[in-house]
């Protein structure tokens, strides 16, 4: 009885959080919004590629949004028109740089067998101003990409409604 009381208060509050976060107060908005890009990385099914997506707020400003991604301070790939000219013709073929969303870019680096762990920095151009966020990654500890693996990546509530979903409507109770 208590584990079916503390599932269905962590839905309620899951769908309160969800359903009212349109409505949240400035101060909240501040504290708990992400300062810049969110990253996530893994490995492309086929090819196995390093795949970095990078998410950011999107905004109306102009010119933009152009994502820059970086490695280890080495301009590897863009998407501003005129930043190609910049990136090594090696890191040109083995670089692939796009905005697959409004808000999303990404970079599909196909890295060498014995390649190090490298650092990642995408950096996001929105009018006058850009964001960036950085994240250490090793190609040979990545997951692979599928499309419930980068759904619990960025909705880390949907893993906990798929769990807990039985557990609620009782079919694992003895």
């Amino acid at each position: 009885m208590e584990l079916h009381l503390l599932v269905t208060v962590c839905l309620l509050f899951g769908k309160i959080m969800i359903t009212h976060q349109t409505h949240m107060s400035s101060v909240y908005t501040y504290l708990f919004t992400p300062r810049g890009p969110q990253m996530f990385t893994c490995l492309t099914y086929l090819e196995r590629n390093v795949r970095v997506d990078c998410e950011f707020l999107a905004t109306d400003m102009v010119p933009g949004p152009y994502c820059e991604y970086r490695q280890d301070s080495r301009l590897v790939g863009s998407t501003y028109p005129n930043a190609v000219i910049y990136v090594s013709t090696e890191d040109r073929r083995r670089s692939n740089v796009s905005l697959v969303a409004p808000n999303l870019c990404r970079l599909t680096w196909a890295p060498m067998a014995d390649e190090k762990p490298y650092t990642y920095t995408c950096r996001v151009y929105q009018g006058n101003s850009w964001k960036e966020n950085s994240m250490a990654v090793h190609h040979r500890h990545l997951l692979i990409c599928s499309a419930i693996s980068v759904l619990f990546k960025s909705a880390p509530w949907v893993l906990s409604l798929i769990m807990s979903l039985p557990v609620a409507v009782g079919l694992l109770n003895p």
